[in-house]
C-alpha cells in the first residue's frame, strides 16, 4: 500500500459528546499517516477543551479551526480542505463512527483499481445502521452495491428503486476523495440539508467521474443522536422539493419521482405542523403529477401505505 497522506476533514457544532466519539475512531484506524482537522462551526470552549485533551493523547496531528460566525456544514467542510495537507481528503461528520480499517480499506481499493490522488473519483465504503440504540444486528446499507446496480448516472444510484427497496446509499462520512476533486469541486454554501447529495449530483455533472465501493461495512451511521441537532432528521419537506426541482436535469423520470415519493410526500406525511386535511391535499396534488407507471408501481403503494400509517 502507498502511504499518502490522508486528512480527515470533520465539521461540527454543538455536538462535543459525539465528536469525542467520531474523533477516537480516527485514533483508532490502522493506516497512520493521517491528520485531523476539526473545523467548529462558530465557536466553542467545550469542543476546544475535549479535542485539546485528545491533542495531548496522541501523536496523530489534530488542528482546530473555529469559524467564530456560523459558516454551516458545507463551509464548513470547504474551510477544512483548504486548510488540508493531504493528498486524499476523508469526510467524517461529528456523530458517525468509523471501523478502524476504513482508510486502509479504501486505499486498497483505490491502489487496486490502479487510480491516483491525480483521478476523478470518490471511493465510498457500506454502512451499519440501527434503528433504535438495542438493536442487536446492525442494518447494512446499501441495498444494491453500485457495480450491481446497473445504473449510468449518481442521481439514477442515489433515488432509483427496485421493487420494493431503494437502490443506493452514500453518506458523507463513507467517502474519501482526492483533494484536487474537493478543491475543484466544493460543496455548496448555505445548503440546510442535501449538502451530500447537492456535492454528489455535482461531482458526476461537471467530471468524468469513476465511482468505487468497498463492498463491506466500515463506518456506523449513528441514530442515537437527538433530532433536532441532526441535520439529515429535521423535516424540510419544502426545501427538498425545491431543491429536487433545480436538480431535476440530473435525475431520469423514475428516480425523480421515487424522490419525490419519498423525500416529498413523505415530508408533508410527517409535518406535524400540519393539519390532516392539508397534508392530504397537498399529497394528492402532487401524487396527481406522477406518471401512471409510477403510480402502478409496488414500491409506490409500499410508500401510500406507510405515509398512511404516518399522518
Amino acid at each position: 500500500m502507498n502511504f499518502n497522506l490522508v486528512s480527515v476533514v470533520i465539521p461540527t457544532y454543538n455536538k462535543p459528546v459525539y465528536l469525542k466519539r467520531a474523533i477516537e475512531s480516527v485514533l483508532k484506524q490502522d493506516y497512520k499517516n493521517i491528520e485531523i482537522i476539526v473545523v467548529i462551526d462558530g465557536f466553542s470552549k467545550e469542543a476546544e477543551q475535549m479535542i485539546n485533551e485528545l491533542i495531548n493523547l496522541t501523536s496523530t496531528p489534530i488542528k482546530i479551526i473555529q469559524t467564530v460566525e456560523k459558516v454551516g456544514g458545507s463551509e464548513a467542510r470547504n474551510i477544512g480542505v483548504q486548510n488540508s495537507n493531504g493528498d486524499y481528503i476523508a469526510l467524517l461528520d461529528d456523530d458517525d463512527e468509523w471501523y478502524s480499517d476504513k482508510i486502509s480499506s479504501q486505499l486498497e481499493q483505490i491502489q487496486k483499481n490502479k487510480f491516483t490522488d491525480e483521478d476523478d473519483f470518490i471511493c465510498f465504503t457500506s454502512l451499519h445502521r440501527y434503528k433504535n440504540t438495542g438493536q442487536k444486528e446492525l442494518d447494512k446499507l446499501p441495498n444494491v452495491n453500485f457495480e450491481d446496480s446497473n445504473v449510468s448516472t449518481m442521481a439514477e444510484y442515489l433515488f432509483g428503486t427496485k421493487g420494493l427497496r431503494n437502490i443506493g446509499f452514500i453518506q458523507t462520512s463513507s467517502i474519501l476523495v482526492p483533494k484536487k476533486l474537493l478543491i475543484k469541486v466544493p460543496f455548496t454554501k448555505d445548503l440546510p440539508k442535501h449538502q451530500d447529495w447537492d456535492w454528489l449530483l455535482k461531482i458526476d455533472r461537471e467530471t468524468n467521474l469513476s465511482i468505487l465501493q468497498v463492498i463491506e461495512p466500515k463506518m456506523i451511521y449513528h441514530f442515537d443522536v437527538p433530532k433536532e441537532i441532526r441535520t439529515g432528521y429535521i423535516n424540510r419537506w419544502r426545501f427538498t422539493e425545491k431543491w429536487g426541482s433545480t436538480h431535476k436535469k440530473d435525475f431520469s423520470r423514475q428516480a425523480y419521482e421515487s424522490f419525490i415519493l419519498n423525500y416529498v410526500l413523505l415530508g408533508i406525511a410527517t409535518d406535524k405542523s400540519m393539519k390532516v386535511r392539508d397534508k392530504i391535499t397537498n399529497i394528492i396534488v402532487r401524487f396527481n403529477k406522477l406518471s401512471w407507471k409510477t403510480k402502478l408501481r409496488p414500491y409506490t403503494w409500499k410508500m401510500v401505505i406507510y405515509m398512511l400509517m404516518n399522518k
